[in-house]
């Protein structure tokens, strides 16, 4: 397995992850593992890229800090889904950490309105930051990122994104999702 780094080199990584899963797992511990991910509660964020007719994004918790020196952090997004390939082209994504105000955006970038593509982004209002990614007003903080490396782990990749711009929003209680449902802290 290789490592792409932003400047195009590749690294060999200590801990190689194949893109390949292998066997199905039991599908009575994935059963359990979905339950177990479940009461992990994390803050819904909306993971953007692309510029107009090319923007995409998705709804997602599996979002990080790595670092602070620089400000660096992680997302892991689906190679299967159209967001994926925007933020392999552009080599930028904007992470819109989401106020419980905008629920109906995280519904339509979870794909429960029907939107996909640039459609999704006709709910909200949204804005560009440095690197020209959807940033949406009214979300608790936008962090804008360019991708420093990319690792692919079976389904997903993990982007290692350096962060070019933070907004922090007017706040107000966030968006949690627990228990597989969406949850506030207010």
């Amino acid at each position: 397995m290789t490592v792409s780094t932003a400047g195009g080199a590749t690294r060999r990584p200590g801990l190689a992850i194949p893109s390949n899963p292998g066997p199905a797992a039991d599908p009575a511990l994935v059963d359990v593992f979905k339950q177990a991910m479940g009461n992990l509660a994390g803050a819904v964020t909306i993971i953007t890229a692309g510029r107009g007719p090319l923007a995409r994004g998705l709804t997602a918790t599996a979002v990080s800090s790595v670092s602070i020196a620089p400000p660096t952090l992680l997302v892991c997004v689906n190679r299967t889904g159209e967001a994926h390939q925007a933020i392999a082209e552009t080599g930028t994504f904007c992470v819109n950490i989401l106020a419980a105000a905008n629920r109906p955006v995280a519904d339509r970038f979870a794909g429960r309105a029907g939107a996909s593509g640039a459609d999704k982004f006709a709910e909200g209002t949204w804005t560009e930051l440095a690197s020209g990614s959807p940033a949406l007003d009214g979300a608790l903080v936008n962090i804008d990122c360019r991708v420093a490396e990319s690792v692919e782990a079976y389904t997903h990749t993990v982007f290692f994104g350096t962060v070019l711009q933070v907004r922090i929003g007017d706040g107000g209680p966030p968006l949690v999702h627990f228990d597989r449902a969406y949850r506030t802290l207010a």
